[in-house]
């Protein structure tokens, strides 16, 4: 396969990601904080998005314009990052290799841009938060059964594969590091334990994560079993550990005659992960943070090596 197709192919897997992994962030924090009974929580949960997307944070207590954030999060074309942007990015990479997937892959991206693009802004601003965030996150949804069930499992399979799972590990620690910051935030307010401890539980519903944390627990979210499920549960396949492992199974599928040699890859890649597969929370949690920052840091390299690897 051409570098130029792999990386195509590779990016618009990060990107479908990226989206949607976005849409649920939005959705959860703003209606969270609209059933708090706290009004600092709502502030909070703005201030959250606000820095999810890289949009200048004020301080706690400024004026914050609500429309503005939101709007910038969903559907500004300027914001580099905005859902309307991350998905016209998945659309262009998959129209370069529009000869490489199927027709049915093509349309569900397709069809999914223009959703998008021709969302009526006074809409989502008034009353459509809840059904554009929503309609994004099933539209990501369809595009993955599309790229499961219609096309060869063939190498660029595998770069598709290989940059879903590099995105969803490096955005639920981007996740874990915002929350652990609105939880700093909700510490030094001195709001109430229950708020404090609810923070888990929006953490879990950011990744879809609740209900089975509550099952394989048998207990309620606190610190210690949600930071342990999101990082280091092998079985949950939106777990850190789970997307880096399957990431590494997509490099020694596509390069399986090199992954045992020592200058390969797979051989630096697994290097960098082995080590989070043998952590407990006990060892990180007194400097949580700048675990999740390195953490991030040391995915960022992995995305690095790819590129020179394959898209060079």
């Amino acid at each position: 396969m051409l570098s130029r197709a792999a990386e195509n192919l590779f990016w618009m897997g990060r990107y479908l990601e990226r989206t949607e992994h976005l849409a649920r962030y939005i959705n959860v924090e703003y209606f969270s904080s609209l059933d708090s009974s706290h009004p600092k929580q709502h502030e909070l949960a703005l201030l959250s998005i606000a820095d999810m997307i890289g949009f200048p944070v004020p301080e706690m207590g400024e004026n914050i314009n609500e429309e503005e954030v939101l709007v910038a999060a969903a559907l500004d074309d300027n914001n580099p990052v905005s859902i309307v942007s991350a998905v016209f990015m998945a659309r262009e990479n998959a129209r370069s290799v529009r000869d490489a997937i199927s027709t049915e892959l093509w349309e569900a991206i397709n069809n999914f841009y223009h959703f998008i693009a021709n969302y009526p802004v006074d809409i989502y601003k008034t009353k459509g938060l809840s059904d554009f965030t929503y309609n994004v996150i099933g539209s990501c949804s369809n595009v993955r059964g599309r790229i499961q069930y219609t096309l060869l499992y063939n190498v660029g399979w595998y770069f598709i594969q290989l940059g879903l799972f590099l995105e969803s590990a490096s955005q639920v620690v981007r996740i874990m590091i915002s929350k652990l910051n609105d939880i700093n935030e909700i510490s030094k307010l001195k709001i109430g334990d229950a708020i404090h401890e609810r923070e888990w539980d929006i953490l879990l519903d950011c990744v879809e994560a609740k209900d089975m944390c509550n099952k394989y627990y048998t207990s309620i979210p606190n610190r210690q079993n949600t930071i342990e499920f999101l990082l280091f549960n092998k079985s949950f396949p939106r777990s850190v550990v789970n997307r880096l492992d399957m990431a590494l199974d997509c490099i020694s599928k596509i390069s399986p005659e090199h992954s045992l040699n020592k200058k390969s890859l797979h051989f630096r890649v697994a290097k960098i992960i082995t080590p989070f597969q043998y952590m407990d929370v006990d060892e990180i949690d007194d400097n949580l943070t700048e675990f999740l920052e390195d953490l991030l840091s040391k995915i960022y390299l992995i995305s690095d090596l790819i590129a020179d690897e394959y898209f060079k």
